[in-house]
């Protein structure tokens, strides 16, 4: 079948200032040993020059900017990625593709070479998150949905010839995608009876299933479940959901003992009515 490749860029920043460099590969998946393959280029899903995996930005310019795509024959075109090239003294750089919770991230503040930047502040929702002389970074081992917001970072900058020290920033908003919504637990039966097969379902496949052949009732209490990815790095707690296993035969058993003690008990008074006339 049709084989999908994807545009990844080196280094991994989706923004760049005019007069940076970037390379594209075509990353194309596969099962097979390689073989040599024609690539074509696409920037804003018009073709470009390029033949080969990688395509070269040696020093970028604002008409760099756009949409770009590639393709191998016989395959399918890429998803679009975006390469942004911003004239400022000062970007804040993320990663070009989607950002999922569990994913590491790294953001940057980047300033132009030409300028000296001392001074280093990230902030996110206007809360100072980090502050360094040297370090431009700033990572995330694994985002979550709580770490969405409005990021920003800060410099300060002078130029070689010149003493003026100025403040320069940049802002972007971070909002990774869900990876999965939490779990939900399910029973079946919804009314749980002593010596029933009891099944909870966690609401995701038909295999994620825990199932009881005869339900007892010190089997009652608070039911959760979990989902996690491989690596662990995502977590997803389930609502509780309170089981109740029910001993419905107690009410009839009492039920029939009253019954048989009040026919013993009539039958008595009938045959005493009986016997005390016959008498």
């Amino acid at each position: 079948g049709a084989i999908k490749p994807v545009v990844t860029f080196t280094p991994n920043w989706g923004n760049i200032l005019p007069g940076d460099s970037v390379t594209l590969t075509c990353d194309v998946p596969s099962t097979v040993s390689e073989e040599p393959r024609t690539y074509h280029w696409y920037k804003d899903k018009r073709p470009i020059r390029g033949d080969q995996q990688r395509l070269h930005i040696t020093s970028s310019r604002v008409k760099n900017s756009g949409d770009y795509q590639c393709q191998t024959i016989g395959g399918d075109i890429s998803d679009p990625v975006f390469l942004g090239v911003t004239i400022n003294d000062v970007i804040l750089q993320r990663p070009p593709s989607a950002i999922y919770e569990g994913d590491p991230l790294t953001l940057r503040c980047h300033h132009v070479k030409d300028l000296i930047a001392i001074n280093t502040k990230f902030f996110k929702d206007d809360q100072e998150i980090k502050s360094s002389e040297s370090d431009s970074t700033f990572h995330i081992p694994n985002i979550t949905m709580s770490q969405s917001g409005l990021y920003k970072c800060t410099k300060q900058i002078h130029r070689n010839d010149s003493s003026n020290v100025m403040e320069r920033s940049d802002v972007f908003f971070i909002s990774e995608k869900e990876l999965f919504s939490p779990p939900k637990i399910k029973v079946t039966p919804s009314r749980v009876i002593e010596g029933d097969e009891m099944t909870t379902v966690r609401g995701y496949n038909v295999s994620d299933t825990y199932r009881v052949w005869s339900a007892q009732l010190e089997g009652s209490g608070n039911y959760t479940c979990e989902v996690r990815t491989r690596s662990d790095t995502v977590r997803k707690m389930s609502d509780g959901l309170y089981i109740q296993i029910t001993q419905i035969h107690d009410y009839t058993v009492q039920n029939i003992i009253r019954l048989v003690i009040s026919g013993f008990a009539l039958s008595a008074a009938v045959c005493f009515i009986y016997f005390h006339n016959k008498w």
